[in-house]
């Protein structure tokens, strides 16, 4: 009888198990899907490196940063710190993909929605729910859930024009009170702020 509960059990883990880590694989892409056109790239390292959050983090976003530079001082780039999550998530803006992609439009570039991320030269994979604007590795994106935004995050700016970026950034900062992080250079840009998007930009 305990053999064949055992057996019994076994099974339906065997069915549990397999059908938990098959629901949603990342399936790896061929160069030939990752190179077509309409995709774009960015490195899962960058991903919210630079990201745009709401204001209510100002003070966690600076200590975070000065402790970072505490870290790098101690430690140099041998180890890797790992941030906190914001305590104030973008969800709680409930900013709607459409409302976020009209705004992006201004930047006056393409928009995508096959978006490609990964690492190395040849590891890539889709990324879901996500939407970019730009060209090359300067581009804006963000993620999505129920239609509404999760994170909006920036690879670089440079390939932008910076006059309409400066104009898109400073509507979508005023309209829902959010910040820029860049956590590469430690930078914190009030996106309500014309003149230090300007700066952040030179």
């Amino acid at each position: 009888m305990i053999i064949v509960i055992g057996i019994v059990f076994a099974f339906f883990a065997f069915l549990y198990f397999t059908k938990k880590n098959t629901e949603s694989p990342k399936t790896e892409l061929t160069k030939q899907e990752y190179r077509a056109k309409g995709t774009i790239f960015y490195h899962e390292d960058d991903f919210c490196q630079i990201e745009i959050v709401p204001k209510e983090n100002l003070s966690e976003l600076i200590k975070q940063a000065d402790n970072i530079s505490d870290f790098t001082s101690e430690n140099g780039y041998s180890d890797i710190y790992v941030r906190e999550e914001n305590k104030v998530s973008l969800k709680t803006k409930n900013i709607s993909k459409s409302e976020l992609e009209s705004l992006l439009a201004k930047l006056g570039t393409e928009k995508h929605t096959e978006i490609i991320t990964g690492y190395g030269s040849d590891y890539r994979i889709r990324s879901e729910n996500t939407i970019g604007f730009g060209k090359d590795y300067s581009a804006v994106y963000f993620d999505f859930e129920n239609d509404i935004v999760r994170n909006i995050w920036i690879t670089n700016l440079d390939g932008l024009n910076h006059k309409n970026v400066i104009n898109a950034f400073s509507e979508i900062g005023e309209k829902w009170d959010l910040i820029m992080m860049d956590w590469n250079s430690s930078e914190l840009i009030d996106l309500s702020n014309k003149k230090m998007i300007e700066k952040y930009l030179k």
